[in-house]
């Protein structure tokens, strides 16, 4: 009977496990370790207690006017590997969230703050967010198309869900800004023809901006689906009618004769007969009720 019992609880938090995170670099190691490396200055890449969005850490990019690497002014971290480069037909979600504090700088040119480089020497990559002026944006920079644009605002958390067929022929793009969709399948080519595609996050800008400029990133995770990486904006099934109940040809509410409750038709809030309520759905009823039979008979056989 405790073998049954253990079962049952098994059985009602299986959902729990379902989810296929294929990655993090949220920090939440207190360093750079889930990243594969970076590029420019180390002492300007550092993990930080405050502010953070999630967790315990996030990371605090720093960057002055001549810090060079590689050609450009950044300092990025990167996820350049054989395991996550993107190739053709690869199909990924991505969430992070991004702070611009009240004095980060913005004159009317690039600063690209997450980017997908391709893996030629040359030329811009496929897919950025940057700030350009006092807008947010999200470029395909092999069209110079912008696909998506928002004003900045400064000194609070913005949070980035995006969804990304890789593709040199038929790629596209989902975006969610701030818990809202704004991005639908937005068709564009994410891939270089023969070539990957790989992560990078921090700051990387023109040459000419003199102003020191600082950026905060947290919680960055990759996954195959949206409840992997946004599990609040995925949508959830919609519950079983009630047991013992039922529906009305005109989609009314519905009776349950053993207790006089009613529920609402494709809803989850039952309401009480002494006019309270309660939510859950019938997967929950089934679970709970086994487990109590379940712990009552081992109880029996105790006594």
């Amino acid at each position: 009977m405790r073998l049954l019992a253990l079962s049952v609880l098994a059985f009602a938090f299986s959902t729990a496990a379902s989810a296929n995170v294929l990655w993090r670099g949220d920090y939440e190691t207190g360093d750079l370790s889930q990243w594969a490396g970076y590029e420019g200055l180390l002492s300007r890449l550092t993990v930080v207690t405050s502010p953070v969005r999630q967790g315990k850490y996030a990371l605090r990019t720093e960057l002055h006017q001549g810090e060079v690497a590689n050609s450009g002014t950044r300092n990025e971290v990167e996820l350049s590997s054989a395991q996550f480069n993107e190739v053709e037909g690869n199909d990924k979600w991505y969430a992070w969230s991004t702070m611009f504090p009240s004095d980060f700088p913005a004159p009317n040119t690039w600063q690209v703050f997450t980017q997908w480089h391709h893996s030629g020497c040359c030329g811009s990559p496929p897919l950025e967010f940057d700030v350009f002026g006092e807008n947010i944006r999200l470029d395909h920079t092999g069209s110079s198309t912008i696909l998506w644009s928002t004003p900045l605002v400064r000194g609070v958390w913005h949070d980035f869900v995006v969804h990304v067929f890789w593709s040199s022929t038929n790629g596209y793009v989902d975006l969610y800004y701030d818990g809202t969709k704004v991005l639908d399948h937005k068709a564009v080519q994410t891939l270089y023809p023969g070539e990957f595609a790989y992560l990078k996050q921090g700051l990387y800008r023109d040459a000419s901006i003199s102003q020191v400029a600082v950026v905060y990133h947290d919680g960055m995770v990759m996954g195959t689906s949206l409840a992997d990486v946004a599990p609040a904006l995925a949508a959830p099934p919609p519950p079983p009618p009630p047991d013992g109940g039922t529906d009305l040809p005109d989609g009314g509410a519905s009776v349950d004769p053993t207790d006089g409750g009613i529920a609402v038709k494709g809803s989850s809030t039952y309401q009480l007969p002494n006019g309270g309520c309660a939510t859950g759905s019938g997967n929950v009823l089934a679970v709970i009720g086994l487990l109590g039979g379940a712990l009552f008979m081992l109880r029996r056989r105790r006594h």
